[in-house]
């Protein structure tokens, strides 16, 4: 994939990204829920219903997700019913991490954390070769 490519198209989370947020989401509660039933039945279902709510917050926040590269811009949007936006200019980026899990290189995608002086910017679950493509046009414009 071009930088071209990256101008025109926008990096979505693709649903085995998300499904792979949802399993780390979803992981810490059901560690904790062994521990909550033990105090109660009824507690351990307030729990696992409660965490249920966070984890399918988690998965309808993914479903928003949106970033796309302009000429000047790293762009990131995320929210249902209150969509907030995120800019980095590019040419204040200082620094690329590339997050691959095995259950990430299972799914195809990557968690790209991009840095700059000020800020840190967090694309989740985006597809492995958009993320190559994505770092490598913002550390070609790096200073």
């Amino acid at each position: 994939m071009t930088e071209r490519e990256l101008l025109r198209t926008a990096l979505v989370i693709p649903p085995r990204g998300r499904a792979v947020l949802c399993v780390w989401a979803g992981v810490p509660g059901l560690v904790c829920a062994p521990f909550v039933f033990w105090q109660s039945i009824a507690a351990g279902c307030v729990f696992c219903a409660v965490w249920t709510a966070l984890v399918f917050e988690v998965w309808v926040r993914s479903c928003s997700f949106a970033a796309w590269l302009t000429p000047k811009d790293l762009v990131m949007q995320a929210g249902v019913a209150v969509p907030a936006a995120r800019q980095l200019p590019r040419q204040a980026v200082t620094g690329l991490f590339a997050l691959r899990t095995p259950l990430l290189w299972l799914a195809g995608c990557s968690v790209l954390v991009v840095r700059c002086p000020g800020a840190q910017l967090i694309l989740p679950g985006v597809p492995a070769r958009q993320a190559q493509a994505l770092a490598a046009a913002l550390t070609e414009d790096a200073p």
